[in-house]
């Protein structure tokens, strides 16, 4: 008993694999999502660094203290009072590997009363809407606007 015409043809169209349609279909679908999923990583990834870049200025600040605390000024010496200390521990963010921001020396007000700790987007970063972030002695922080900078 030979099978019949219908029978061959079902049996071909099951081992021909996918159709064009449906290859196109799945390639709309990937691209879709990705369209979606890497601008939504790039900003996971911008508030990653500048989270990093705000914990670094914290730091450094809590750093100053505590140099104040010990020699009486903000600046290196009471000789220099209005030189950053050669201390200072900090540079870039990450502290190793590419920087994403560099963090210049405090500058050290008259008499080295106050200073104000500078993290500047640099490489990727450089074109973050957020720009460069500053904090003085008063723990006020720059820049203030947009609100979002400092809280995510």
């Amino acid at each position: 008993m030979a099978a019949g015409p219908m029978r061959q043809r079902l049996s071909m169209r099951s081992l021909s694999g996918f159709t064009l349609i449906e290859l196109i279909i799945t390639m709309v679908v990937i691209a879709v999502l990705t369209a979606i999923a890497i601008p939504n990583y790039t900003a996971y990834i911008q508030r990653s660094n500048r989270s990093e870049a705000r914990s670094a200025l914290l730091e450094g600040a809590t750093w100053m203290e505590r140099w104040r605390t010990q020699t009486g000024v903000y600046g290196d010496t009471t000789a220099t009072p209005t030189v950053a200390p050669a201390a200072f521990p900090f540079a870039q963010v990450p502290a190793t590997g590419t920087a994403k921001y560099t963090i210049a020396a405090p500058t050290i007000a008259a008499a080295g009363i106050g200073y104000l700790i500078t993290a500047t987007p640099v490489g990727a970063m450089a074109a973050d809407p957020c720009g460069a972030f500053s904090i003085n002695e008063t723990g006020q922080r720059l820049p203030a606007a947009p609100a979002y900078c400092w809280s995510r």
